[in-house]
């Protein structure tokens, strides 16, 4: 990486470049990149030592602002937000503007509703939901799980549902408001590293990382039967070798039509029970390569070498320069 870091920034709002009217004023530019489930955000500090900010040009929410950070000849386009707070304090005067990716009025995230799908997959549900709220799908799974022979949404939005769904499934959810995406989230976390941060060499500027192993799960057994509820039960276990005998055994009840749905359920849960027993967190000068979702190979910090997926991917520019922090959780390739 080079040794000097020139950072600039792009912001239009409503269209409209300001960037430069507000660099003056800019005292940091956040962006939040979200690996699933919450929405991405954007906020705004500005020193408004004359009022203009929180006087003539205050704005009155919901304008859509869009942000590019260009970095050493690279840029990282961070996408469009909905301004949803606007926050003043003094003294020294300043305002606070945040915007999500969703936005708040948006009806697939707050109106709630209560309807079943029969003989219905999740991706025919998934571009459903989709269709209605006027978002593009991308799919991006290895396989598709078995149809639903009945599946009902109970006072739920359609975003708290189908998120629900797909965590039963190992699957991630994220939407902005142009797309909704559904992932694997093993399947991406056996992609190649998007790239490799090595203590001592790369521009690391904190680190820190824990582990939670009596929280460890060692297996999940299915107990399942088939969609009628008819017949005796069967059983499948899906086991962590890496836990050791010290894990706890997680039991799950499901209706599953065959015994591949219910191995598939019981690696989704394991996974989501242990997903977490391995996190860390590290800082680094620039970075604007690296996305929630992607795998970063970490060396030379000793026993947390190895493969971690990034849940969140903060970037701030500031008069101290240009930061992204990385909140990170161990990669779980085996199941």
């Amino acid at each position: 990486m080079p040794d000097v870091i020139k950072t600039t920034l792009s912001i239009t709002f409503e269209g409209k470049e300001i960037y430069a009217d507000m660099a003056p004023d800019l005292l940091s530019f956040v962006y939040e990149d979200k690996e699933k489930d919450e929405a991405d955000t954007l906020s705004l500090t500005l020193m408004d030592r004359d009022g203009k900010w929180s006087g003539a040009w205050c704005p009155e929410g919901g304008e859509k602002m869009e942000a590019t950070i260009f970095c050493n000849g690279t840029s990282l386009p961070c996408g469009t937000f909905f301004l949803d707070s606007l926050r003043c304090s003094g003294a020294p005067r300043t305002v606070e503007l945040s915007g999500v990716s969703v936005p708040l009025s948006m009806p697939c995230r707050r109106r709630k509703k209560t309807r079943a799908w029969e003989k219905t997959g999740l991706k025919t549900i998934a571009q459903q939901i989709a269709g209605e709220a006027g978002l593009a799908l991308l799919w991006d799974t290895e396989e598709e799980p078995a149809a639903y022979d009945r599946i009902e949404q109970r006072g739920e939005s359609d975003l708290e549902f189908l998120s629900r769904l797909c965590g039963e499934q190992g699957y991630s959810l994220k939407a902005s408001a142009e797309k909704m995406v559904v992932f694997d989230e093993h399947y991406y976390e056996k992609k190649d590293p998007a790239g490799t941060v090595v203590l001592g060499v790369s521009p690391v500027l904190s680190w820190e990382f824990s582990t939670q192993k009596g929280q460890e799960y060692k297996s999940v057994r299915v107990a399942y039967y088939d969609e009628r509820g008819k017949g005796d039960a069967k059983e499948v276990t899906v086991r962590d070798e890496d836990a050791g005998d010290t894990g706890q055994e997680y039991e799950l009840r499901r209706k599953c039509a065959t015994h591949a749905e219910a191995e598939r359920l019981a690696r989704a849960k394991l996974r989501e029970l242990n997903s977490r027993a391995v996190t860390g967190s590290i800082s680094v000068a620039a970075g604007i390569g690296w996305a929630a979702g992607e795998v970063l190979e970490l060396a030379g910090f000793g026993a947390w070498d190895g493969r971690y997926i990034v849940e969140g991917a903060r970037h701030s520019v500031s008069g101290s320069g240009y930061v992204t922090s990385l909140s990170l959780r161990l990669a779980r390739e085996k199941y």
